[in-house]
């Protein structure tokens, strides 16, 4: 642990030693891919990746009374992306992704990540068809490149995972979504399979899916005249200004169980506050979710989560120390199942979002109750390194 917290000290000290000249990034201006056109036609590609090492308290000891350090090296993100339009107001985006390659414990692979087509009728209003992100979550709904600390709160994470078996936030959708008031309201509705017959449930007691009603997501965002975002970004690079309230709401109804004649209905809803103008940026968010089943053997579970974050960027240094708070409850119905988490780090840019360098410090305290109390331990630390290419 001393020789990790020493690694990122050198690497901040380096960072601000490096002559401020105020005339851009050690490496250059960030990339944008490479831009083929034929046309109206056009197609982006782009390539993202992400290597990483783990190092502390990430695995159980033998007598899964404790946990144990270990260090683990492997690819966070692997991305290939796609993306353009077929005509000027048809665009696409179709990307690969191979994540977490050589973690411990995960399968290698490689996946299908978004699959979309849209059309944009106007500034008020588009259509579209595909594999694609939920409209729900400020933080989830921010790209990985853009984040302002290397993970996301494990509230939102959870909360991703209400309405599918796997990957449920990057699901076939249909939505209508766009912009009045040049965006100082914006929105996004649709509808989705969420989950559906066949599908596992849970595993102890065992119950799938026999029938399922139709998964509705909406959001709504809004944002007083000047301060409205043009792209989402957790971390903006002391350019701009913007101010937004987020509200979003999600449900699904008629879950019912293969094994017998209950059933359950899920739903979600949160609000979130993000901020940011020039160098300073803060971010809010609160999530809480339902799952609400008649059958006595699962009952009804309600957790809920909420953080905020905030960094500074350093002009000239190209350097942003940033920190979160987060306290997620596992099941508010219950007592003593709460997570607190405070996680503390710094992101130095070297080309920008195309190439940056970020550490975290992630230390994770657990009520008695909760999922991650051990006999012997009621906290762990874990320090995260992470470089990130995306050209």
């Amino acid at each position: 642990m001393g020789m990790v917290m020493r690694f990122f000290v050198l690497v901040v000290v380096v960072a601000l030693m490096y002559p401020a000249t105020g005339h851009g990034f050690i490496l250059g201006e960030p990339t944008d891919g490479v831009t083929f056109r034929k046309g109206e036609s056009d197609l982006k590609v782009r390539v993202r990746l992400q290597p990483r090492l783990d190092f502390g308290e990430l695995v159980k000891n033998a007598s899964g009374s404790a946990y144990s350090t270990e260090a683990d090296l492997y690819l966070r993100r692997v991305r290939l992306e796609l993306s353009g339009h077929l005509i000027r107001k048809l665009k696409y985006n179709l990307t690969f992704d191979a994540d977490k390659w050589g973690r411990a414990g995960h399968s290698d692979s490689v996946n299908l990540y978004y699959a979309y087509i849209s059309y944009i009728f106007s500034p008020l209003f588009a259509l579209e068809f595909g594999k694609h992100k939920l409209p729900y979550s400020r933080v989830s709904l921010v790209s990985s490149s853009k984040q302002l600390l290397i993970e996301r709160p494990v509230s939102t994470e959870k909360a991703k995972k209400l309405f599918g078996p796997s990957h449920a936030f990057y699901q076939p959708f249909f939505k209508a979504y766009g912009r009045l008031y040049d965006g100082v309201i914006s929105y996004a509705v649709g509808f989705g399979d969420g989950w559906q017959s066949g599908d596992t449930l849970y595993t102890s007691p065992t119950r799938s899916v026999e029938t399922a009603g139709t998964l509705f997501a909406g959001r709504i965002e809004l944002s007083p005249p000047g301060w409205v975002e043009k792209k989402k970004s957790d971390a903006h690079l002391g350019k701009g200004r913007h101010l937004a309230l987020g509200l979003h709401y999600a449900q699904q109804d008629s879950i019912e169980y293969t094994q017998n004649l209950y059933s359950e209905k899920r739903r979600l809803k949160g609000l979130d506050i993000s901020a940011h103008r020039e160098n300073i940026t803060l971010q809010f968010e609160y999530n809480t979710w339902q799952i609400e089943s008649t059958d006595p053997s699962i009952g009804t579970k309600e957790p809920e989560g909420w953080y905020v974050q905030a960094g500074y960027y350093i002009p000239g240094y190209d350097v942003e120390p940033a920190i979160r708070y987060e306290k997620y409850d596992q099941d508010s119905t219950s007592s003593d199942k709460k997570e607190k988490i405070t996680t503390v780090g710094a992101n130095w840019y070297l080309m920008g979002h195309s190439m940056k360098l970020s550490f975290n410090w992630v230390h994770t305290e657990f009520d008695k109750k909760a999922d991650g109390w051990l006999v012997d331990d009621d906290s762990k630390d874990v320090f995260q390194f992470q470089g990130q290419l995306y050209y």
